[in-house]
C-alpha cells in the first residue's frame, strides 16, 4: 500500500471517529484584532495551511470540526469563528461591525498573525462565496482554492435551494417543518423554532438518509448566530457583489467539488467551473450538500491530489 493511501484510511477512521465522539480536543483558541473586535480561531493538524471558510452566514465553527480531522492528518486547518459567530461576536450587530468586508479583512489579519504568505482556501456552501470573494479582493495571499459545495457566484442559488430540500423530505418532515413555522410558536423562541426547521430539513441537504442523522442529531442551537446574516446579504446587495458581473482577477488552480444530487444543482458548479479558468469539477456521485460526511475518501483523495499536483 502507497503510503498517501495508507495516510487517506488513517484521515477516513479518524475522521469517523470525530463525527461519532463530537471530538472536544480543539478547544485552544488563539485569537486576532481586528476592527475593534477579537476574532476567534483555532489551528487543527500539521502540514500545509489551509483556512476554513464555514457556510452559513450564522454558522458557528465547531459544525466544521469533523471536516478538519478529516484534513488534518496532511495540513494545517485554520478554522475561524467568523465574524457575528460563536466567540466573535460582537456586543452589537449592526452594519458597523458585521459585513462581508470586515469579514474577508479578518481573514487576512490572521494570515499576517500566522506569517503565511499564501494559503490554500477552502469555502463550504456560503462560505465558498465568501472564499471566491476572498480571493478575488485578495488574489496574492491564496495559492488554491477549494470551492466544497459551494453556493456560487452570487446568491442566485437562493431561489430554488429551499425548494430543492423540501422536494426530497418525506411527510412526517413536512409535518415537523410546519409544527415549528406555527406563528404562535416561532414567537415563543424564534431561534429555537429555526434551528428546528434546519434539522427537520436536513433529510433533505442528502443522498443517504441515514447519514443525515450524523449532523441532524448532533445539532444545537448554540451552531447557528442567525443575526450575522441581515447584515451580511444586505452588504452583499447595496455593492453588488456578483462574482459573475466582476473581473476574474484570481488566475491561481481551483477546485470545484460537488456532490452530485446536491440540492445546489449542478448548473452551480458549471458556472463556477465556466468563471475560473484553471478550474477542475469534481462532482462526487451518491452524495448530497455536506460531501465529506456522505463521501469523505472521495473528498479527502480530491483535495489531497489538488493540492500537491506539481
Amino acid at each position: 500500500m502507497r503510503k498517501n493511501d495508507f495516510n487517506i484510511k488513517i484521515a477516513i477512521l479518524a475522521f469517523l471517529l470525530c463525527t461519532i465522539l463530537q471530538n472536544a480536543a480543539y478547544s485552544q483558541y488563539q485569537k486576532v484584532s481586528n476592527n475593534n473586535l477579537d476574532i476567534y480561531f483555532r489551528i487543527i493538524g500539521k502540514g500545509a495551511p489551509i483556512l476554513i471558510v464555514g457556510g452559513g452566514p450564522g454558522d458557528v465553527s465547531d459544525r466544521y470540526l469533523s471536516l478538519c480531522e478529516l484534513l488534518s492528518l496532511n495540513y494545517q486547518c485554520i478554522l475561524v469563528d467568523q465574524r457575528g459567530t460563536g466567540k466573535s461576536a460582537p456586543e452589537v450587530f449592526d452594519s458597523s461591525s458585521i459585513s462581508i468586508t470586515l469579514t474577508l479583512k479578518d481573514f487576512e489579519a490572521i494570515r499576517n498573525e500566522l506569517g503565511i504568505k499564501q494559503w490554500t482556501v477552502l469555502g463550504f456552501s456560503y462560505g465558498g462565496y465568501l472564499s471566491s470573494l476572498y480571493a478575488h479582493f485578495y488574489p496574492n495571499s491564496v495559492s488554491s482554492l477549494v470551492l466544497l459545495n459551494s453556493m456560487g457566484l452570487n446568491t442566485n442559488v437562493y431561489y430554488y435551494f429551499l425548494d430543492n430540500i423540501n422536494s426530497k423530505l418525506q411527510a412526517s418532515d413536512l409535518e415537523i417543518v410546519e409544527f415549528w413555522s406555527d406563528s404562535a410558536r416561532y414567537a415563543q423562541d424564534p431561534h429555537h423554532a429555526i434551528v428546528e426547521t434546519i434539522r427537520a430539513r436536513m433529510p433533505g441537504y442528502f443522498y443517504s438518509r441515514e447519514k443525515s442523522l450524523l449532523v441532524s442529531q448532533s445539532i444545537k442551537d448554540s451552531d447557528f448566530d442567525f443575526k450575522v446574516g441581515r447584515w451580511i446579504w444586505k452588504e452583499a446587495v447595496d455593492k453588488n457583489f456578483d462574482l459573475a458581473e466582476m473581473d476574474l482577477n484570481f488566475k491561481n488552480p481551483v477546485i470545484i467539488l460537488q456532490g452530485r444530487q446536491d440540492p445546489l444543482g449542478e448548473s452551480v458548479a458549471l458556472s463556477l467551473s465556466d468563471y475560473y479558468q484553471h478550474s477542475k469539477l469534481v462532482f462526487i456521485e451518491k452524495c448530497g450538500h455536506y460531501s465529506w460526511i456522505e463521501q469523505p475518501e472521495d473528498v479527502l483523495v480530491s483535495i489531497t491530489n489538488f493540492i500537491n499536483q506539481p
